[in-house]
């Protein structure tokens, strides 16, 4: 499913829930804590989508609405505008709304305000990158060579539109982002806004990457060693914070779900041979993460070429879990076939 075709549902999905005062379906559907994943296809009239809405809330807070017994109304609630937001389209079906615990959420008030996410690619991971007017052609080569990686970037001069709010926009980002770049030259300091957006992300205890371009990052930053950006391409710096993402503990989980999610939600054998060749260069994922891969693999068609196979098997084969084949997608699509009526 693309990004601007799941934002499109999101936000009638948003609209219906304030329209219908439903406040606390309201309160934790919020897209920053979506995953969205294919579980079935079928070829009829053109072909339809089954899709699986997973939203993810806070341990503490699905305890407390487990206790009220309220996960399967919310559930229900949240299923009944999707369904009508979907009226029209028969190529789509969100037939799975799921509330689970999400141990990464952190206890947060969701601002209601924030709404519009047009900036950031859907189920990438989300980096804000903070720099001086002057960096701006390097912030937008560096946006270019991370999306290769699965990582979508937020860059001021480049993602705000014209009509919007320039502070609004920006503090939007910085409330939905994982992860914070900062390109620190030796007049970064001086600029309020960059300073301002660094203390925001620390704030949040988000993990903060600094760039050093011809200066060391300071004050509370001043512990984080940072990328050396000398004699560097911007391809090369996307690799080493790729290799960061892969490894610290802010962000591996959470980059490495994105990607299974990314890959699970190929809609060619091209995106799936991409997403599955970047997750091949993940040295360590955690094995939920990859048994959820490997449960919900046979229910996308574009992850059956055989190159793509060969591929994801070789993560399957070292975390001891069943190898794939194309057998096991003609076997699932006889059990399809075969259903009573």
């Amino acid at each position: 499913m693309s990004e601007d075709f799941v934002n499109h549902y999101f936000k009638i999905v948003k609209g219906l829930l304030k329209a219908q005062k439903e406040t606390d379906a309201l309160h934790i559907f919020n897209i920053k804590h979506l995953n969205s994943y294919i579980n079935n296809h079928d070829n009829w009239n053109g072909g339809i989508d089954y899709y699986t809405i997973e939203i993810g809330i806070s341990p503490t807070e699905y305890t407390k609405l487990k206790a009220d017994s309220k996960i399967e109304n919310l559930e229900k609630c949240i299923s009944s505008a999707f369904d009508d937001a979907t009226k029209g389209d028969e190529s789509v079906v969100f037939n799975n709304i799921l509330i689970v615990p999400n141990a990464d959420i952190e206890e947060e008030k969701i601002i209601e305000t924030i709404e519009d996410f047009t900036f950031w690619n859907f189920g990438y991971y989300k980096i804000f990158i903070s720099h001086l007017t002057k960096d701006k052609i390097s912030a937008a080569n560096l946006k270019a060579a991370l999306a290769v990686y699965g990582i979508s970037c937020f860059v001021a001069h480049e993602d705000i539109e014209p009509t919007k709010e320039w502070a609004n926009e920006i503090e939007k980002a910085l409330l939905t982002m994982d992860c914070l770049c900062a390109i620190i030259t030796p007049q970064f300091i001086n600029s309020k806004w960059c300073d301002q957006e660094v203390g925001f992300a620390l704030g949040r205890r988000v993990l903060v990457i600094p760039i050093r371009k011809g200066h060391d990052p300071y004050g509370l930053m001043g512990k984080i060693q940072g990328i050396q950006s000398k004699d560097k391409t911007a391809n090369k710096l996307a690799q080493e914070i790729f290799d960061i993402l892969c490894k610290h503990t802010y962000s591996k989980k959470i980059y490495t779900r994105n990607l299974g999610n990314l890959f699970l939600n190929s809609k060619s054998i091209d995106e799936a041979n991409k997403w599955i060749d970047v997750l091949n260069r993940v040295k360590v994922i955690d094995k939920e993460i990859v048994e959820f891969i490997n449960i919900h693999y046979l229910d996308n068609d574009n992850l059956k070429d055989s190159k793509v196979i060969e591929k994801a098997n070789k993560i399957f084969i070292k975390h001891s879990l069943r190898i794939i084949n194309k057998d096991l997608f003609v076997e699932k699509n006889i059990e399809i076939d075969n259903l009573p009526f």
